[in-house]
């Protein structure tokens, strides 16, 4: 794994390399580079496998499948936001049947060749996800000492 930065401007590139894992080095990213609140702003490359998750229904909460792809996979693009240090990710793929995958990224997703990473760090913006209505599902929210 590589971050670059262009201080300046507050944007990060990563490099990552085959064998790293996607949301994992996401999540280290974040500390290492100090990226308490940022926004994903793209990401391209490649997995061997992918795993990510979606709503399967309009229940509220509603419910989750989890879904293991192998691969070959191209990635699209993904994008999502950091907050409290922790990545929130969306990703497209692609497989070898020219089928497309979208959803919630999910740990264990392998690098084949690379993947090439784009983040915008907020300089004074201070973003949490938290609890909203008493249910699992907790809301990007301002941190009280933004």
């Amino acid at each position: 794994m590589k971050i670059m930065e262009d201080k300046p401007s507050g944007i990060v590139i990563v490099s990552l390399r085959r064998g790293d894992l996607l949301l994992e080095s996401l999540t280290e990213v974040a500390r290492v580079a100090d990226i308490r609140s940022g926004v994903v702003m793209s990401g391209i490359g490649s997995l061997t496998k992918g795993r990510i998750h979606t709503v399967s229904s309009n229940d509220y909460p509603p419910t989750n499948d989890f879904i293991d792809l192998p691969g070959p996979l191209e990635v699209i693009q993904f994008g999502g936001i950091i907050a409290d240090y922790q990545p929130h990710i969306h990703i497209s793929l692609w497989d070898r049947e020219r089928r497309f995958h979208g959803g919630h990224l999910e740990p264990g997703c392998e690098i084949l060749t690379l993947s090439e990473i784009s983040i915008h760090r907020l300089a004074e913006l201070r973003m949490v996800r938290q609890p909203w209505d008493g249910t699992r599902v907790n809301v990007l929210d301002q941190a009280s000492d933004s």
